[in-house]
């Protein structure tokens, strides 16, 4: 998921936002204890024939493993299947079959929008196998591992991965809705480099998905996200890259203004090697000086070139930048230096969380002076937003072309997206001005919105953007028929 510059990062930690649910969309509170339900099918007879847990509402257990990412969507399934390994995964697909329940897998929960009150919530935790083949320059993982597991083994080898901007996120849940991240200008999508798939589909089966098996669930299940089985492993391919050059220059509210009018004028002719983007943050009172307690520009910026040795990075990463440094000015803040590749989070510092997130986001079809004026009438550095972040980011380059193997991502021809979050909180931004606020700038820029959105950027899509903007015609046509052969009985569900 995409986010807003982590306070970690400076040494602090975000405060938990205790009485939030208050105000919440959701409207239950977080830490609260289920009603145990009636669940008629043999749960017993389900426990006895798995490694993992299993968790029924009211248990000892339960509330610790429903939560995820986002505090403002409570998860209140009727069953909590904690999965060992990959035959706990098909008995309990086997298992839903049988009785008639869904499986909602997950493991950071960072694409969780909405309420989940029925089903299996499946967690994949313990699904953690890591093993990378330096010599081939892949990597395999399983279901369980976060970013954050993976890219500092890797980067022992030499070797980096095509991730999205936030280190905790589950790298299979990004990989299955394409993933755009800090490189994608250069690199591509994150699902462009994987080379084969393990899946339990909805019959129970263990199928192997890749150029050569299977190639219409390799083709779904790399960006069509839901409805089409649970995957356990993927194994990917990994650039070798040891470093880029990168990080963010930080822009006082003064200049709010004057710069991202400059950005949006020095953006038309970059090349593919620059990755950017910004964000007017506003940071809390207790981040030090010079960001906390008043508004900021975050210009992000990623120069890459595999191949290039690190004095060679850092040579024609400042050249990229030569333009830029002279019309922007100085920053407040410059952080921009050779990253190690198991440092490129750093590039846009999101939070760890868990944060209750209030989140709009949106793919556009251009950027100009006017989007950019429409963004700083309603967050700019003159006006008293509730908003935590508003960002624009760059997308085309490399996002935009298919990868070696045809594939079900969404809206890789836009070339921008924008993203709104905010962090409600009862005394400083309850969750009602949190909203408005957001949905102030998501009214004002109707006219931008392209006619894609990528799944990993739409929350929980609505019924509507479902089934018209998330992919193509065609593609979705294609997907709706491979759901519905891999999962005759529904038990992965989809749209709305």
């Amino acid at each position: 998921m995409p986010g807003w510059i982590g306070l970690s990062l400076l040494g602090i930690r975000a405060p938990r936002l205790t009485s939030v649910w208050q105000h919440g969309r959701m409207g239950a509170p977080a830490e609260r204890e289920p009603m145990a339900r009636e669940l008629a099918p043999d749960v017993d007879g389900l426990r006895a024939s798995l490694r993992g847990e299993v968790f029924l509402p009211g248990e000892p257990g339960f509330v610790d493993n429903v939560g995820g990412f986002n505090l403002l969507s409570p998860t209140s399934p009727e069953l909590v299947v904690v999965v060992a390994d990959e035959a706990d995964v098909q008995t309990t697909v086997r298992w839903a079959v049988a009785n008639g329940q869904t499986v909602h897998p997950q493991l950071t929960g960072h694409g969780a929008y909405r309420t989940l009150d029925h089903g299996i919530l499946l967690k994949t935790q313990h699904l953690s196998r890591l093993a990378i083949d330096a010599a081939a320059a892949t990597f395999t993982i399983g279901a369980g591992l976060r970013w954050i597991d993976v890219v500092p083994e890797l980067h022992r080898h030499g070797l980096g991965a095509v991730t999205g901007s936030a280190k905790t996120v589950g790298a299979v849940g990004l990989l299955l809705g394409g993933g755009i991240g800090p490189l994608g200008r250069s690199l591509g999508m994150a699902s462009d480099w994987i080379r084969s798939i393990r899946v339990v589909d909805g019959r129970g089966d263990v199928l192997v998905a890749s150029p050569v098996e299977n190639e219409d669930l390799f083709w779904a299940l790399r960006g069509g996200k839901v409805g089409l089985g649970v995957v356990t492993e993927m194994t990917i391919a990994a650039p070798r890259m040891p470093h880029v050059y990168g990080g963010g220059l930080f822009y006082a509210a003064a200049d709010i203004a004057r710069v991202a009018h400059e950005w949006a004028d020095w953006i038309e002719d970059v090349p593919e090697s620059t990755n950017t983007s910004i964000a007017i943050l506003r940071l809390p009172p207790e981040v030090p000086p010079p960001l906390g307690g008043a508004p900021v520009l975050h210009v992000r910026f990623a120069y890459v070139e595999v191949g290039l040795s690190g004095e060679e990075l850092i040579s024609a990463g400042e050249a990229a930048l030569t333009r830029w440094r002279a019309r922007a000015g100085t920053p407040i803040l410059d952080t921009v230096g050779l990253l190690p590749s198991d440092r490129i989070a750093e590039i846009h510092a999101e939070p760890e969380g868990p944060l209750p997130v209030w989140e709009w986001g949106d793919f556009i079809d251009r950027i100009d002076h006017d989007l950019v004026d429409v963004l700083l009438l309603h967050s700019g550095g003159d006006c008293a937003s509730p908003l935590v972040t508003v960002e624009v980011r760059m997308l085309g380059g490399a996002i935009a072309r298919p990868g070696e193997h045809p594939d079900a991502v969404g809206g890789r021809s836009q070339p921008f997206s924008v993203l709104v979050l905010g962090v409600p909180d009862d005394a400083a931004a309850p969750w009602a001005v949190v909203e408005a606020a957001g949905h102030t700038i998501r009214d004002a820029l109707v006219g931008y919105s392209g006619p894609e959105v990528n799944y990993n950027w739409a929350n929980h899509p609505s019924a509507q953007t479902f089934r018209s903007r998330l992919w193509p015609a065609a593609t979705a046509r294609r997907l709706a028929e491979i759901r519905a052969r891999r999962d005759p009985h529904g038990v992965f569900e989809h749209g709305n």
